[in-house]
Parts: C-alpha cells; structure tokens; sequence
C-alpha cells in the first residue's frame, strides 16, 4: 500500500472505501468549495502577472491549498472508513451512519446524521454508502475518536458496481444495530453526533468534549474560506494602491 500523503499512516479502516475520486462527480456535490479554490488559484497568477511579481508568495499558497484539497478528498475515498447509511429524511435530506469510535479498546457507539443538499431522488430508508475520516482529541490517552465525518459514496463515483460493492460488504447486523439505535433518537431527526447504547458501552465517564463537535467541524470547513476572501481583498488592495500611486 502507498503512504497517505495527508492521513496518519498508522490508522487504518476497517472497511475501507477503496473508490478512485470522480472530480466532475464530486464538482457536482461541492460546486462552491472547488469553484472558491480555482479562483482562487487563477487570480493569485494573474495578480502574480498584472500587478506584482512579489505575489508568486500568494500563488505557491494557492497551488499548496489546492494540491492539499485535491489530495485529502482523492485519500478519504480510497482510505477512508466505509459504513452504511440510511436516509432518515427528506427535504432536506438527512443521513444516519452509525460507527464505534473506539481506538481499540472499549466500545463508544455513536450515530452521525448528516444533512446531504445534493443527493436527489431518494427516500426514506434507502441505503446509502458512505466513507468517513475520524477526528482525533488533542488528548493522546483519549481511547476513543472525538467525530467521524461520513460523506456518501456517490459523491466521488457515479459508477454503480462501486456502490452496489460497498453495500454488500456491510454485514446485515450493522443495518439491525443502526436501525435499534435509531429508535433511541427523538423525532424529528436533526443533523448531529448522538451517543447511543450508552449503558451498554463505556459512555459513562467519557469526556463531554464529543458535544461540542458540531461546532468545530462548522468552523473549520469556514476557516479556509475565510483564508481565500482575506487573500482576495488583500489581493484588491494591493492592486488599488499600486494603480493609484
């Protein structure tokens, strides 16, 4: 196997996703995050051209962003943890997974249940695969993940004996177990990290730092958008001060 160039080479999935990154397919599903990343690349090189050669700095950033994305997202399908979902709602579309976030000792069941915009012309209780990277505390002796970010399978493959081969490597017992602990969540569903089983695991005890997750995981997908604009109006600035004097 070829070392991950941005996943931890010691982690490893259980099942993993093994499915070659679509980009036009995953265009569609993620159209403003990629259009904001082009962009941004095309305008730090014409700035670089038109306004000053000391922006090739901004261009390298840009290139090392891009190359990062690209990279991450192509990992996270060939590497990433495959677990079954099923379509919990619709309008919009919410999608329950559910995972041990265990390291290896102890059992921390959890259900994951996220909100797809793009994934059309499906209902309630159609199975859907998904592929899933873990988020690790700042805490090394923390024995369990903090999250898991499952994100459907048909986002980076439109191929159907991809998809057909993820839903048969499920066990029939991880639908039965995921439609038990469903039944322990409130209706309606929201989109949210949710502990189930709890006397039957080794919840009890655990850190609360899991409840803030939803949070972290917002703000970091806003982080590197920020990033972009700054450099854009920094980028607007610089052209203005250089045409005016």
């Amino acid at each position: 196997m070829k070392d991950k160039r941005t996943l931890d080479n010691n982690a490893f999935a259980s099942n993993s996703g093994n499915a070659k990154l679509n980009k036009w397919v995953w265009f569609r599903h993620q159209p403003i995050y990629v259009s904001l990343l082009t962009l941004f690349l095309i305008g730090s090189i014409l700035s670089a051209i038109f306004i000053n050669a000391w922006l090739l700095l901004v261009v390298g950033i840009a290139i090392f962003i891009n190359i990062f994305y690209w990279t991450r997202t192509k990992e996270r399908f060939l590497y990433g943890d495959s677990n079954g979902g099923v379509v919990v709602a619709t309008h919009p579309t919410l999608i329950a997974v559910n995972t041990n976030l265990t390291k290896g000792y102890g059992d921390f069941l959890i259900v994951k249940i996220i909100q797809c915009k793009t994934l059309k012309k499906v209902e309630i209780g159609d199975r859907v695969p998904t592929v899933a990277l873990y988020t690790a505390s700042s805490e090394d002796d923390l024995s369990h993940w903090l999250d898991f970010n499952p994100i459907p399978l048909s986002f980076a493959t439109n191929d159907p004996k991809v998809i057909e081969s993820a839903l048969q490597s499920y066990p029939n017992k991880q639908w039965t177990q995921l439609e038990r602990q469903l039944s322990q969540l409130d209706q309606p569903y929201k989109a949210g990290l949710y502990r189930v089983d709890v006397e039957n695991s080794d919840w009890s005890g655990a850190s609360d730092e899991l409840n803030v997750l939803s949070d972290l995981e917002e703000n970091a997908g806003i982080s590197l958008t920020t990033i972009i604009l700054g450099v854009a109006i920094f980028i607007a600035l610089l052209y203005v001060l250089e045409r005016f004097t």
